[in-house]
Order: C-alpha cells, then sequence, then structure tokens
C-alpha cells in the first residue's frame, strides 16, 4: 500500500526444492540410515546408493556454477537443501554439505590442472565426496576465532622447484575417510598469523605419503565418517597450490561466509525432526486419562519448541539471503545464525526426548534417540558454539 511489503517465504523454486529434497529424506533416506548406522564397517555406513541419487538430482554438485556442472545455488538455496536432508539422516546431510562447502573454493581457487583434475574426478564420479581438512588436535576450533597467535601446525614447504612438501596431522575430518580429493590447510609462513600465512592445497587420495590413519567412532552422525588423516611428506607439483601463496585460508573463509550458514540448518533439521515425532506421539501416545497432547505442560512444550525453530530458522534464511544481497552484511550474523540454531536444536530434541519418557533411551526402539544424538554433535560441528561466541565478541570489539 504505496510501500514495499517484506516477504519472508521462498520462491516458487525453492519451496519446490524443499518439497522434493523432504520426500526423498522421509521416504528413503530416513529408513536407510535407521539401517545402516551401527554397521560395524564404516564404510557400510554411507548410503552409497542415496549418494548416486542425490548426484543424479543435482543436489551433490549444487553450489558448482552452471558451466562446470553445477547449478549455481544461492546460500539460501543450499540452506533448504542441507535442512532437508538432515530432516532425514544428519550424518548424509554433512557429506553432501561438505561437497558444497569444497567445491565452491575448488572452482574458485584451483587453476590449470589442479581444476582439471577436480572437475575430472568430482563431477563425472557419483560417488566422489569431498572433505575440507582444518582441524588439528592441537588447534582444535581456533581457526574460527583466528587471533593473531594462530598458526596451523600442519606445514608446506616449498622447494626450489616450485612443488610444496606437506607434514602434518588433521583428525574428525568429515568425510575424511571417504573422500576422492580434500582441501588442506597448512602454515606455509610461520612468522605470519594464519590469515596470511597458511596456503590451501588440493590433495588426492592416491598422493603418496596421504594416509587416512583412523575412523573416528561417533555416536553422531554415524552416516558420515570422520576420520584422522596424516601428510608424511607429501609432494605437490605447484599447481596443487590454491590461490596465491599464504593466502588460502583467508580466500576460503571470503569464499564460505555462508558455511556457519548452512551448519545452523542442518541442525535444524534434524531438530525438526525431533519436533515432529514427539507430536505424532504426543498425539497418538494416551497416558492421566488421554492423549499427551491434550495435557497443558505437553501442549505447552510443543508450543516453545515449534516458536524456537521457527525463530532460528527466521536468522538462518534471513543470514543466508543478506551474505549475498546485503552490501552491509555483517560478519557477525554466520556465527549468529550457526550459534542460535545449533543451541536451538539441542535444547528441542532434549524437550522432544523428555515426551517419550525411558523409551528415548533405547536406542533401537524409537527414533527420537538418533535426533538427540546427533544434534549434539553441532555444539561442535563447524566450529564449536564458545568459538563461535568469542568471533561475534571479537568482530564486534573490533567495529567500536
Amino acid at each position: 500500500m504505496g510501500g514495499v511489503t517484506p516477504y519472508f517465504g521462498l520462491p516458487p523454486d525453492l519451496v519446490a526444492l524443499r518439497e522434493e529434497v523432504r520426500t526423498f529424506a522421509v521416504e528413503k533416506l530416513r529408513p536407510r540410515a535407521r539401517d545402516l548406522e551401527w554397521r560395524t564397517d564404516p564404510s557400510e555406513r554411507v548410503a552409497w546408493d542415496l549418494v548416486e541419487e542425490a548426484s543424479a538430482r543435482g543436489w551433490r554438485t549444487f553450489g558448482l556454477p552452471p558451466e562446470e556442472g553445477g547449478a549455481g545455488a544461492s546460500a539460501l538455496a543450499l540452506c533448504v537443501l542441507v535442512e532437508e536432508l538432515s530432516y532425514g539422516d544428519m550424518g548424509f546431510a554433512v557429506l553432501i554439505d561438505q561437497c558444497l562447502k569444497v567445491q565452491r573454493i575448488l572452482s574458485e581457487l584451483a587453476s590449470g590442472r589442479a581444476l582439471e583434475l577436480f572437475l575430472e574426478r568430482f563431477v563425472s564420479d557419483p560417488r566422489c565426496v569431498l572433505a575440507i581438512c582444518f582441524t588439528e588436535p592441537e588447534t582444535s576450533s581456533d581457526y574460527i576465532i583466528d587471533g593473531p597467535e594462530f598458526r596451523f601446525r600442519t606445514t608446506a614447504t616449498r622447494r626450489a622447484d616450485g612443488s610444496w612438501v606437506l607434514n602434518g596431522y588433521k583428525h574428525f575430518i568429515s568425510n575424511g575417510a571417504d573422500a576422492g580429493l580434500y582441501c588442506v590447510f597448512a602454515c606455509s609462513d610461520p612468522s605470519r598469523p594464519a590469515v596470511n600465512g597458511t596456503s590451501a592445497f588440493l590433495v588426492a587420495t592416491d598422493d603418496p605419503g596421504f594416509e587416512v590413519v583412523k575412523v573416528h567412532d561417533k555416536m553422531s552422525q554415524r552416516g558420515n565418517n570422520n576420520a584422522a588423516l596424516r601428510f608424511n611428506d607429501v609432494v605437490l607439483p605447484p599447481d596443487r597450490l590454491l590461490g596465491e601463496p599464504h593466502t588460502g585460508y583467508a580466500g576460503s573463509r571470503r569464499i564460505l561466509k555462508e558455511s556457519a550458514i548452512t551448519a545452523g540448518a542442518t541442525a535444524l533439521g534434524t531438530a525438526r525432526a525431533a519436533y515432529d515425532l514427539a507430536l505424532e506421539h504426543a498425539r497418538t501416545r494416551v497416558q492421566g486419562g488421554g492423549p499427551l497432547i491434550e495435557h497443558a505442560n505437553v501442549g505447552c512444550r510443543l508450543a516453545d519448541m515449534y516458536a524456537e525453530l521457527e525463530a532460528a530458522r527466521s536468522l538462518v534464511w534471513r543470514a543466508a539471503w543478506a551474505v549475498e544481497n546485503d552490501p552491509a552484511y555483517d560478519y557477525r550474523m554466520g556465527s549468529a545464525a550457526k550459534l542460535v540454531a545449533a543451541d536451538t536444536a539441542m535444547r528441542v530434541a532434549l524437550s522432544a526426548a523428555e515426551l517419550f519418557g525411558g523409551l528415548a533411551v533405547m536406542y533401537r526402539d524409537a527414533g527420537i534417540n538418533k535426533c538427540v544424538r546427533d544434534c549434539m554433535s553441532f555444539l561442535h560441528s563447524d566450529g564449536a558454539q564458545d568459538s563461535h561466541r568469542l568471533r561475534i565478541a571479537q568482530m564486534t570489539r573490533d567495529l567500536a
């Protein structure tokens, strides 16, 4: 009426995407995840046939530009995709989300033969997944805060012929046991802070000296294999360097402004699944003279869960839109979106579990158990919660 009315919904193409992914998550992904989760062999926990189907639907390459075989998806579209996948299984959602992160770094920073290697292996192979290698035992989530004293312990030394030698150890790496290509961050100039002393490299699983030394046996995200990786004198040709020397870390942070935002969306997907499981249980479980949902305290609990989920998603979507459309984008929003979404997801999952009573701790008898375990992982995955709080505080001080 004489002005622009804000619209906070999704455009038709993303509504269609959400419905397509949700159907896939409920009908195919969730039943398979429940069946595969506790397999002894880690390689059998990944639903590789569904990875192939996700590839055929264009989701594994969703973030690549069209000329490289992708859809050039927006940050908001990525959030919609991973939330709905996580509604079916968080482990599978993280597997895809890691591919979405790494492919954007490689698409923008790789060149020459390295770019060709990436496109040949990743785009053409529907089972090829990617991994990004930040976390180390000594540095943990310090890379989120990025203070002046922070350096990666993994090192990269440049030889006279222009090649590089990697040495070090990374752990807790999503897709670490199964990836075909890795984006590895290493200290290439220890005299500088990480932001301008870290280089990024493309490492292939068959590079001599690279080894997967351990698959972590987690209680969460079991459909995604995290692993520890060792780099023992891994010699890389000059074109495996991503971008310019010493700028890989800064370049990746610039490219992945939405990384923490999609992490928040992933956490919300599983929390929403927990809420829906609790809602259905409250409608069918009769106790105290009637269905649980007719009891006022249960209704209030469900109301709080619904309100918190909606509020957290609003922040995630707003941040996802702003990161690409707001010229005055506030970089605190990415960490804020992850922080709020992950905390909300944990509260909602625990509250949902409370409605199941003792059934919630019977790990094969109620799906809510898996939701709680999975949501717990995002208190640390993609950066610990307090690391994001400290990052927000740091940026706030810098604005003063």
